[in-house]
């Protein structure tokens, strides 16, 4: 924080200024208002506009308003003023301890129903299998077919061996992590990168016909920079394919192989899950750090750097009313669509 910023944020420097705005014998709402105004300014405080450039800062109303007068009728005296009369009692249930004996409790429940009934495996014939199923998907909407194909978060690599081996294309995978599969599946039309796509221009400028992710950019820290190299790599009229995982979708812990209730992230502390695993003998690790945006933080991005949404698709499942009901003073501090949804599918175009 620069030091004038630094200065104008002192409560004493403020509560003075204030104070002696109101001694004022005349002028002084506008001095207050004026104060405030510069406050803001100086503080970073200042109102911005939406990263929508339709969105106008302010609203012009079609009528002038009504012109109203500058004395300020006196309200009744009133002694405490904010002293409670009466007040209406919580619908809201109130919060538990979310302690690991709570946990217990909840993955003994669900056991019977869990979030996910199977969990994907991760043995080499699954891996191709779900490549495959994967690829027909993306392929019907974005045409895969002999284009230049890069995959963000490729892991072991198959979806980019099918791209080159089934559909004809050049295809790359570039991921921060080498998997011990790439060198076996690395031939000439048949690519992978180690390394940051938002560290490092790994690749020129409009490299690619199209650009494939799945269930990666929620792990990746710096997102909107992703989706800025993104649009930077994909040749005008160039397309991406997109799948994230979001939040505050009830699947964001990762670990819903080993946790069968929703939203093990949203309620319990890392502390308490490391505790969970350990007890059930396995490896002693909290939920998987998933950066926070929600879907309106992604598309706010996706506008300001360019892209065209050109289609958007949520999974999901219906909201378990009964547990909203009982933890509500967590979870209701969500919107419940941001609960309902896990994952985003979006189609993005660079403009030619």
């Amino acid at each position: 924080m620069n030091p004038l910023r630094r200065l104008v944020r002192s409560p004493r420097l403020v509560r003075a200024a204030y104070a002696t705005a109101r001694r004022l014998p005349v002028g002084s709402d506008a001095a207050l208002r004026l104060g405030r105004t510069v406050w803001r300014g100086a503080a970073g405080a200042t109102p911005r506009a939406a990263d929508d450039p339709a969105i106008p800062r302010r609203y012009t109303p079609a009528r002038q308003p009504r012109a109203v007068g500058r004395r300020w009728a006196p309200p009744p005296e009133v002694r405490e003023p904010g002293r409670v009369v009466a007040e209406v009692s919580s619908t809201v249930a109130p919060e538990p301890t979310f302690d690991i004996e709570l946990m217990e409790q909840l993955h003994a429940e669900y056991l019977a129903h869990p979030l996910v009934p199977v969990a994907p495996g991760t043995a080499a014939p699954v891996r191709a299998e779900r490549a495959r199923a994967r690829l027909l998907e993306v392929h019907r909407e974005i045409d895969l077919a002999d284009q230049r194909v890069l995959e963000i978060g490729c892991g072991a690599g198959y979806e980019v061996w099918y791209l080159s081996h089934h559909f004809g294309a050049d295809a790359y995978g570039v991921d921060i992590v080498e998997r011990g599969a790439w060198q076996a599946l690395t031939d000439e039309r048949t690519h992978y990168q180690l390394g940051d796509l938002t560290a490092a221009r790994l690749f020129d400028d409009d490299s690619f016909d199209r650009i494939i992710s799945f269930a990666v950019w929620e792990h990746i820290a710096h997102p909107t920079a992703a989706l800025a190299e993104t649009f930077r790599l994909l040749r005008p009229g160039g397309l991406a394919w997109i799948k994230g995982n979001l939040h505050r979708g009830p699947m964001a812990s990762h670990l819903y192989a080993h946790i069968a209730f929703p939203y093990p992230h949203l309620l319990f502390s890392d502390d308490v899950i490391r505790e969970f695993m350990r007890r059930h003998g396995r490896r002693e690790t909290g939920a998987s750090w998933v950066n926070r945006l929600s879907w309106a933080d992604y598309e706010a991005r996706i506008r300001a750097i360019g892209f065209r949404i050109r289609a958007l698709r949520f999974t999901g499942q219906p909201i378990d009313e009964a547990f909203y009901q009982r933890f509500e003073s967590v979870l209701g501090r969500y919107p419940r669509t941001d609960l309902a949804h896990d994952f985003f599918e979006v189609v993005l175009e660079r403009p030619g």
